[in-house]
């Protein structure tokens, strides 16, 4: 959500000069600071001390009250209970950017129920990415309707053609010190449980098997980091997979890619597959719970499945790989798909009307 946030930003500040943000977080500030301080070189993060941080609850909250002098609207990017209680007060216009699924299980109900009822009834406008979390949402507390808005998440095209993409391929190949003839599969995001990265190593050890000139690329940390280096090794996979750690900018990453296996238990709406599809890079990917449908036409933009079946998955990979054709048709299907329903100009119209007034 924070590069969506950030792509926002700057899309709004570049229509409009005298547009300025004032930002503050009740969490300290974590990989996005420098992106932060582009905006706001004064932006302010707290330490969010005890549970649900009641502890700098108070001192965060007057932060609140003082910014809003300065300001005529306040936006929430994210689910957060602290922020949302501290502008309860606040009396301008106030929209939440929901980027969170709903339903993990049986308590989730009562969970979001309480949420928006407790801390939303104030707001003016509140966003999902995809009608899919929408509907959850209004499920939960039909009231929202007239505040409820699906406002999807804006993306630049940078797929120029095959021979360009073929251009920067090498490139980034050669940049990134990655093997220039090999079927190259990646994935990115937070080493942790339900992203499912073991799912990706099951599937690409199988993809290994039958192409044996292929190589594979995980961009991320967390948790899982060492577990997953441990499993690696048990796949076989060893000398045949880069763990990157995290990584601030992954476009050479997605140039440098032939596939992003995208493999999650519940996800709104993944940002690392639609980025990945603005580099030409296609997509195979299974998510048990989620919206990503509403961006992949399975068999038309990409393959998206709704089991993690290693087997299916690592067929549709060595299908794109020996398929030309069906790539190409993949690829620019994507393309179009990003360009006509998730386009920056998509993406910034709704925060354009209603920051509107700020100008």
């Amino acid at each position: 959500m924070e590069q969506v946030s950030y792509r926002i930003m700057r899309g709004l500040v570049k229509g409009n000069k005298g547009l300025r943000f004032r930002i503050t977080t009740p969490r300290p500030f974590g990989n996005g600071k420098k992106f932060i301080d582009e905006f706001d070189p004064g932006a302010r993060a707290f330490p969010y001390l005890g549970r649900f941080g009641w502890r700098s609850y108070d001192v965060f909250s007057c932060h609140i009250q003082k910014l809003s002098r300065e300001c005529s609207h306040i936006w929430v990017t994210g689910t957060c209970a602290a922020s949302l209680a501290a502008i309860r007060r606040v009396k301008m216009p106030k929209v939440l950017s929901h980027h969170y699924h709903h339903f993990e299980n049986s308590t989730s109900r009562l969970k979001w129920s309480g949420f928006y009822e407790l801390l939303c009834r104030g707001l003016s406008a509140v966003t999902f990415p995809t009608a899919f979390t929408c509907d959850e949402a209004l499920r939960i507390a039909p009231w929202l309707k007239k505040k409820a808005h699906v406002v999807p998440n804006g993306f630049d095209v940078f797929f120029q053609g095959e021979e360009e993409r073929l251009k920067l391929q090498q490139l980034a190949r050669q940049s990134l010190k990655l093997p220039q003839q090999a079927w190259i599969v990646m994935n990115a995001g937070w080493l942790v449980p339900r992203k499912r990265f073991d799912i990706f190593l099951r599937t690409v050890a199988e993809v290994k098997n039958r192409l044996p000139e292929s190589y594979f690329v995980i961009c991320g940390s967390g948790m899982l980091e060492a577990q997953l280096k441990r499993l690696a090794e048990d796949l076989g996979l060893g000398r045949s997979v880069r763990f990157t750690g995290w990584v601030d900018d992954l476009s050479l990453y997605y140039k440098a890619s032939d596939v992003l296996l995208f493999n999650s238990d519940f996800d709104t709406l993944p940002c690392a597959p639609m980025e990945a599809a603005s580099y030409g890079c296609l997509v195979v990917a299974s998510l048990a719970y989620g919206g990503l449908a509403e961006f992949i036409d399975h068999e038309i933009t990409g393959f998206l499945f709704d089991k993690h079946d290693t087997d299916l998955l690592a067929s549709s990979i060595l299908r794109l790989a020996h398929d030309g054709t069906l790539s190409r048709n993949f690829r620019e299907a994507a393309v179009r798909r990003l360009t006509h329903d998730y386009s920056m100009e998509n993406g910034l119209a709704f925060y354009k009307d209603f920051f509107g007034s700020a100008n």
